[in-house]
């Protein structure tokens, strides 16, 4: 008869992601919330946009601001931050996370996640600014190469929002057991998103608004990206928690089996004995 393991056995069967699992339902669901939240906003933004209203009326005055606080230094910084989040920069960025995940921490999982969620960011990108077509700032305020691609949402704050809450979330789950490096990498992120987002205005490139979308469509790739991470560990708990069950009941049936043809043995060695010799 099987008996269920207890005490250190028990600890030992018991996979490390079945303990994790209450948590990880609350953070999908939260994500989940965050991801709806995110939606309406942006539908919100979207229409706006198209009824020139709402945030949208401010446009020209943020960016008539923006022109004024043009100062030599901040257009040098402002140029740097917007060459790091650029599509060309970030891509580069996610390919070397992707291999460092991949080949130095082994964990494809993880690996196929990011490289994954980058690539619907850009899908959504290019899918909402051909959607919208809302065109650039006047070519009389931007600093550099002129950009005649729509402008709604800003490709280099989406980017860099989903990338670098990505990256974030990484650290965070390193750091799971302390609370300040989690803080850290949270702030982290958002310095850099505001920071990508605000130099893409400062040089003139972006509407407020464009920025603003980018903001609230990365926040809603990356909800949804953590909602289907959790999704895949809930599956992977399942499955796991599983198997030991399995493999508990393999030796149990073949004492069971060697118990109940103990007396057939006996029994024919009997007969055995019975048999007169020739």
């Amino acid at each position: 008869m099987s008996t269920v393991p207890t005490g250190p056995a028990a600890a030992r069967r018991t996979p490390r992601g079945l303990a994790a699992s209450p948590s990880t339902r609350v953070r999908t669901l939260a994500a989940a919330g965050v991801a709806a939240l995110a939606a309406a906003a942006v539908a919100g933004l979207v229409d706006g946009v198209g009824e020139h209203g709402d945030l949208s009326a401010y446009d020209p005055t943020v960016t008539a601001d923006a022109v004024h606080l043009r100062t030599p230094v901040l257009t040098i910084l402002a140029e740097v931050v917007t060459m790091v989040g650029s599509e060309v920069a970030v891509g580069l960025l996610t390919a070397g996370v992707v291999v460092w995940l991949a080949v130095r921490r082994r964990d494809r999982l993880r690996a196929l996640h990011f490289g994954a969620t980058m690539a619907v960011s850009a899908a959504v990108t290019l899918g909402v600014k051909h959607l919208v077509g809302r065109g650039r700032p006047p070519a009389s305020v931007v600093l550099g190469p002129v950009d005649t691609g729509y402008s709604f949402p800003s490709g280099h704050t989406l980017f860099s929002t989903v990338f670098f809450g990505l990256v974030a979330l990484l650290v965070a789950d390193r750091l799971a057991e302390h609370r300040g490096g989690r803080a850290l990498a949270l702030a982290g992120w958002l310095v850099a998103s505001v920071t990508v987002g605000a130099s893409r205005i400062y040089l003139g490139y972006h509407w407020f608004t464009d920025v603003a979308a980018g903001w609230v469509l990365g926040v809603l790739v990356l909800a949804l990206a953590v909602a289907a991470l959790g999704l895949l560990h809930h599956r992977g708990a399942a499955g796991r928690s599983a198997a030991p069950h399995a493999e508990a009941d393999v030796p149990s049936l073949g004492r069971d089996r060697g118990a109940g043809l103990e007396p057939v043995a006996g029994a024919v060695e009997g007969v055995d004995d019975a048999r007169p010799a020739r």
